[in-house]
């Protein structure tokens, strides 16, 4: 009678260096921070899977035939100079309570050099089972399904690298002891096993059924659309009559001709319920002779039975490592990145008030430098993220504040330029350009702005009311000159509002630039400390000081009479009195002739008769100390405000000086490490241990062979698209 290691030793067809660092892995413990390789058998209830992996392993598993399995069952097979089993619960993300987890944690059974043999084919398994059952608050009064997973380790010397996952059947049909709830747990561990990249998935089915019912496939599909780690098993095959259609279809299933599998599919004979205490070697003998007679004879040999299913799979689980071990590698790379990276931020241990000190003085001096960078515009620090083509960063362009800032600084001069003025001003002739709504409405303080027009003859009109009712001791044919004051006035309404938004702007960009330092330079924790004590009030005074500074730099614009000092005014008012005078000519008059009907009316537009108050040059002297002022307004909001009250003071928020101003008591509130803190120093570290000797173990394979060619699995080239 072949014993279990026997059946083991026909898993592992030949000696594979790459198995044997995949073994190390799991030994060293990294299997539950990197996707290692893993077969799980998985299907609808009664599929006969669990009879799958009994026969793969020479493991007998319970055979209550009333006892579907409610949690998952993970066998590790090891390789080890000494034999030994090991018994163990990983509690699952649903269990929260802290003394269920440690109660779960403390079930252990181990044994060394326990017989093999005497365990698969005893009682003993079926117990631990039930232990394992009751430990998980399953018993057989209670209904659900758990995730926690019963784990057993099998170790040896000659026992392969391989993990042999046996999970709860998929059931559709809810019952008194089979509830919705647990039939959504079922699905989503299943998934939670199919969905890791690097399983081979046992897809079983059985012939009893119709395999349109049997959802196994579909779920494996939606994360493996191509099915390239799915070998199908179909078991029960003797339950089908003889000549029926259902034979037919699933002789067809077999041949991959319905389902096509890139890993092809496998049937076996399943122990029927009255032959469950037959030994392992008359169960391999009947499945032999099963499929050397009817219409199962003329399926590939290398299709049927339980030996050649062994060989398979060693052969696929081979591949299978060879094709990832690059992403493997990587994986473990990155792991061992992000992991320094946390370590990083956490700084040194900090037990004492001297080693907290000097962690804010570590944090000001490199914040200080980012900053300095930042504003410069030289961005070597590598928390600016290199080119941007190469990171998929999302905030990549608020790490680079001063390129940040000139791109608002655009926007906002756009702004004052399109919308800064209440309403646009179409003089004679003269052509405004064409402003698509929907356009400008996309840009930066544009938002539901519809721009309001009027033509300078009727804002004319419109001010003779007001020149009127403002007349002084000024000559006849002329305005009153505080007439000038209350149309810009009027004009230059919208300048607070843009300016408040372009500088709260500004403001949110600092802030989030401090915050991504912050996320940098230190973790959550600590960041968040230091924005509550440090960082966050000064920050509010810097708005605070930027919107008085709006308050300051508008309000002669909105209350006083313009002063315009520069040559530039008269410069100006000339320049836009021949505009409109040379308009007038162009669109009088032609180049063949000069009617004199046309000389009549060129010059009644040059002097206009209705014109009694000289409205026109006050309409011109309000937009010639507009375009001066506005201008003037922009570069003080971009000097005054946000130079002087928000970038020039970002550098002195946290320095040294900071550090060294604060309290004992302040310190220790800011950079004293929480417990919480100092475990997960040494959990990272703990894992950096284990991810670099894993590192290590895979180094001594040098570089790691490509396939030339696809291992034959099923007599067939597999597919080199990856999933």
């Amino acid at each position: 009678m072949p014993s279990f290691k026997t059946a083991i030793d026909e898993l592992q067809s030949e000696q594979s260096e790459l198995l044997d660092k995949i073994d190390e892995l799991r030994a060293i413990g990294v299997g539950g921070l990197v996707e290692l390789p893993q077969i799980v058998v998985c299907g609808s209830q009664s599929s006969g899977k669990s009879s799958v992996l009994e026969a793969i392993s020479r493991v007998r598993f319970p055979t209550k035939s009333n006892l579907c399995t409610r949690f998952a069952t993970e066998f590790v097979l090891r390789r080890s100079p000494h034999s030994r089993i090991k018994v163990s619960i990983d509690t699952g993300k649903s269990r929260l309570d802290g003394a269920e987890r440690q109660k779960l944690r403390a079930f252990r059974s181990e044994q060394n050099e326990l017989d093999i043999t005497s365990f698969s084919s005893s009682e003993r398994f079926q117990g631990l089972m039930d232990r394992a059952r009751d430990c998980m608050g399953l018993n057989t009064t209670t209904s659900g399904f758990s995730d926690d997973v019963l784990k057993v380790e099998i170790s040896g010397p000659q026992q392969p690298e391989l993990t042999l996952v046996d999970l709860p059947g998929l059931y559709h049909s809810t019952s008194s002891e089979q509830s919705a709830e647990g039939k959504k747990l079922v699905e989503s561990l299943t998934e939670r096993y199919i969905k890791n990249p690097r399983s081979i998935v046992l897809a079983v089915i059985s012939a009893k059924n119709d395999y349109h019912n049997q959802n196994i496939l579909n779920i494996a599909k939606r994360f493996d659309p191509y099915y390239e780690r799915v070998l199908g098993i179909v078991t029960q095959p003797d339950t089908v009559e003889d000549g029926s259609e259902q034979e037919e279809t699933y002789l067809q299933i077999i041949k991959n001709e319905k389902i096509k599998l890139q890993l092809d599919w496998h049937v076996l004979l399943n122990r029927s319920f009255n032959k469950q205490k037959i030994s392992d070697d008359e169960r391999d003998t009947q499945e032999k002779s099963f499929f050397e007679s009817g219409p199962w004879a003329s399926l590939s040999k290398s299709q049927v039975g339980i030996a050649t299913l062994r060989n398979r799979l060693s052969k696929i689980l081979l591949h299978h490592i060879r094709r990832d071990l690059p992403d493997l590698i990587a994986d473990i790379q990155q792991k061992i990145s992000d992991n320094e990276e946390k370590v990083e931020k956490m700084g040194a241990p900090r037990v004492t008030i001297q080693d907290q000190r000097q962690y804010l003085f570590e944090i000001s001096s490199r914040f200080a430098r980012i900053t300095n960078q930042a504003l410069n515009g030289s961005y070597v620090d590598e928390f600016f993220g290199g080119h941007k083509e190469g990171t998929d960063d999302s905030n990549f362009h608020l790490r680079r504040l001063r390129a940040a800032m000139r791109e608002i600084a655009e926007s906002f001069e756009e702004a004052m330029s399109l919308r800064g003025a209440r309403r646009m001003i179409e003089y004679r002739g003269v052509k405004l350009p064409f402003l698509d709504k929907r356009l400008e409405n996309s840009k930066l303080y544009m938002e539901d702005w519809t721009p309001v027009y009027v033509s300078q003859d009727a804002l004319a009109e419109e001010l003779q009311g007001q020149a009127r009712q403002s007349r002084g001791i000024e000559l006849p044919g002329s305005a009153n000159s505080l007439l000038v004051g209350s149309l810009f006035r009027d004009q230059c309404q919208p300048w607070e509002r843009i300016a408040k938004s372009h500088v709260l702007h500004a403001w949110e960009l600092v802030d989030n630039f401090v915050q991504l330092v912050l996320q940098h330079l230190t973790n959550d924790h600590t960041r968040s400390l230091l924005t509550r004590n440090v960082f966050g009030p000064e920050l509010d005074k810097m708005r605070d000081s930027l919107l008085k500074k709006i308050t300051e730099l508008t309000f002669y614009y909105k209350t006083g009479h313009p002063l315009p000092t520069s040559k530039s005014f008269l410069s100006k008012m000339q320049d836009l009195k021949t505009k409109r005078q040379m308009s007038i000519l162009n669109g009088g008059m032609t180049s063949n002739a000069f009617p004199t009907s046309n000389s009549t009316s060129v010059s009644s537009q040059l002097r206009p008769s209705g014109d009694q108050f000289g409205l026109i040059d006050i309409i011109d002297q309000m937009q010639a100390y507009y375009d001066t002022a506005i201008v003037t307004f922009v570069d003080n909001i971009a000097i005054l405000a946000i130079e002087n009250c928000l970038l020039s003071t970002l550098e002195q928020i946290f320095t040294g000086r900071t550090v060294i101003n604060m309290d004992d008591q302040q310190v220790q509130e800011i950079a004293a490490e929480p417990s919480h803190i100092q475990v997960e120093r040494e959990r990272l570290n703990e894992e950096l241990e284990q991810l670099r000797k894993a590192r290590c173990t895979l180094n001594t394979l040098g570089a790691v062979p490509r396939l030339t060619r696809s291992i034959p699995l099923s007599g067939k080239i597999l597919s080199t698209r990856r999933a």
